[in-house]
């Protein structure tokens, strides 16, 4: 009968280190990933071009690291790497590169021209995955040169982060960083509003002639429309072609539409003018004068405010 348990219990503890011992042993073994500190300190972004949606960037780059010795690429660009220094410390490793080149940014215009862009640029290592390696962005030492300036552009908002980026069957740590550039409020106003406001204030000027002089209005309609047109056209010329409507665009539509609107209470006090009925044709006019403002209202409600939804 001892025998018996003897054996039993036997049988059970080598059942239990059969389970057990594996499963620790695998977990104890179980490496953690080196982690990789990552600094980014931006000199100088010598151009933003807005037709080819990209951005020429001269910045440092330096990586403080244990045991693995990153090996790079970035995701939107070839830029030129040079090496400024490589040191090998007591507690860690130190590499810096001096990068430049340019990087493809993909840019939203729908805001144009009060439109804002995060200048991101992303980097991977090629040969180890987030098993292996990690970037921790070196947030104290990182950030931009007081004295950087983007021609057209003011800067705000420089950040560096790090996501999970995954492709099929792996995925790596991804350090990004960059600054948001956009545009200032009032220069965009003056620059790009005010040319179009006055037009439509001189086409609309068309009120204060007398109905009676209809081939003065209509001159002024059609005069005035196609200087909106061309002048539509030249301020869209710097951005590539669209699928989609910017602010601007919006905006125009309201004064295209308020200039047929015009053109066409011309048209009809012209011809009740011609009919003989010119008392007519001024009450005529008042009234649409009077719809006037109630019409832009809602042209702004519809084209600004439901086409951006859009």
């Amino acid at each position: 009968m001892r025998t018996k348990l003897l054996l039993a219990s036997l049988v059970i503890v080598v059942l239990l280190s059969i389970y057990f011992i594996p499963a620790g042993s695998a977990k104890g073994n179980e490496a953690e990933p080196s982690v990789v500190k990552v600094g980014v300190w931006i000199n100088s972004i010598e151009k933003v071009d807005t037709p080819t949606q990209t951005f020429t960037v001269d910045f440092y780059l330096w990586f403080k690291y244990r045991d693995i010795r990153p090996d790079i690429e970035f995701l939107r660009g070839t830029p030129r790497m040079d090496l400024v220094t490589e040191e090998e410390r007591e507690n860690e490793n130190y590499l810096e590169y001096r990068v430049r080149g340019a990087y493809v940014q993909p840019f939203d215009f729908k805001d144009f021209p009060l439109d804002e862009h995060f200048l991101s640029i992303s980097l991977e290592d090629k040969n180890h995955n987030i098993s292996e390696l990690v970037f921790e962005p070196d947030v104290e030492e990182s950030g931009i040169d007081p004295s950087l300036e983007v021609a057209g552009w003011d800067v705000k908002d420089f950040r560096i982060f790090v996501t999970e980026h995954a492709y099929p069957g792996e995925t790596y740590s991804q350090l990004n960083f960059g600054l948001t550039v956009y545009r200032s409020k009032l220069s965009a106003i003056l620059k790009n509003f005010l040319p179009i406001i006055i037009i439509t204030l001189i086409s609309l000027l068309t009120f204060a002639i007398s109905i009676k002089n209809f081939g003065q209005r209509v001159g002024i309609c059609v005069s005035t429309l196609m200087s909106a047109v061309a002048y539509h056209i030249a301020a869209l010329s710097g951005l590539p072609a669209l699928g989609y409507l910017t602010l601007f665009d919006r905006i125009m539509l309201v004064v295209y539409t308020v200039f047929l609107y015009n053109l066409l209470v011309s048209v009809q006090g012209m011809r009740l003018v011609e009919a003989g009925k010119a008392e007519q044709a001024e009450k005529f006019e008042v009234r649409m004068q009077n719809l006037l403002p109630v019409l832009i209202f809602v042209l702004s409600i519809i084209y600004i405010g439901l086409f951006g939804l859009l």
